[in-house]
């Protein structure tokens, strides 16, 4: 998905008896709020990619039953349509999640983040954004589960891997890794923004970005000091100010 995305989905009621019918699901997307370290500028919507999935859980039995997994058959915008093959009832206790990649056949989600995710510029690799949805008959409203750091780079160099790491002491650490396949290289000028999807953190003993080169070798670690408000929050974007690479 390009950025983050929290949503609404609508399908039509099945029809006839065991047949497996295509239904179709409408998606309306929210925007997540920016924290105001620096700005967001106004381009930077939430949009569906076309082959985003979702699965769609009922719950209205003694335990959790797949009732159908959908596609995005449009993308690039904050409204699309989703189809596939499953039969949903609209007065049914429905759960939706996305990605359906992972979400187990038991219903069971996984809230885990990716410890390795791919550099996408201008956005994150998709199925890397996790979201959840209840209903209210057809109608989905979904809401992400994790929030996203950017920071934006400016420099000389050519980044390989960026690797983030939550100091807290109190937990084990969050270690997530940022592969920029072909390497990331940077312009003196231009910023490139780097993004990783997190789950929630309070940061408050600080975190540490390490950059690395292709060859794995560090070029440079910035540190964001403890006690200060760089919360890791769901549907929230820390934009962090620039960080500068430069190699004599």
């Amino acid at each position: 998905m390009g950025l983050c995305a929290l949503v609404a989905l609508a399908a039509t009621s099945c029809q006839k008896n065991e047949e497996k019918l295509t239904n179709t699901l409408t998606a309306d997307l929210n925007q997540p709020t920016c924290e105001s370290k620096t700005h967001i500028g106004a381009d930077d919507y939430l949009v569906w990619d076309e082959g985003d999935q979702i699965v769609v859980y009922d719950l209205s039995g003694d335990m959790a039953t797949i009732a159908g997994t959908f596609t995005a058959t449009t993308g690039g915008t904050t409204h699309t349509t989703f189809t596939g093959n499953g039969l949903i009832n609209p007065d049914a206790d429905l759960r939706a999640f996305y990605p359906a990649q992972m979400v187990s056949g038991s219903g069971s989600f996984s809230t885990s983040p990716l410890t390795t995710q791919t550099y996408v510029e201008g956005t994150f690799a998709p199925n890397t954004y996790p979201m959840a949805a209840t209903n209210n008959g057809t109608s989905f409203t979904f809401h992400g589960l994790f929030g996203v750091l950017a920071i934006p780079l400016i420099g000389n160099c050519t980044i390989g891997s960026v690797v983030f790491t939550d100091a807290a002491s109190t937990a084990v650490s969050n270690t997530v890794t940022l592969v920029c396949e072909g390497g990331l290289t940077l312009s003196s000028t231009t910023p490139k923004i780097i993004r990783f999807v997190l789950r929630p953190l309070s940061c408050i003993e600080g975190f540490a970005v390490t950059f690395k080169d292709l060859n794995d070798n560090v070029i440079f670690t910035k540190t964001a000091r403890a006690n200060i408000n760089n919360a890791i929050k769901p549907e929230h974007i820390l934009l962090m100010p620039t960080v500068e690479i430069t190699i004599p």
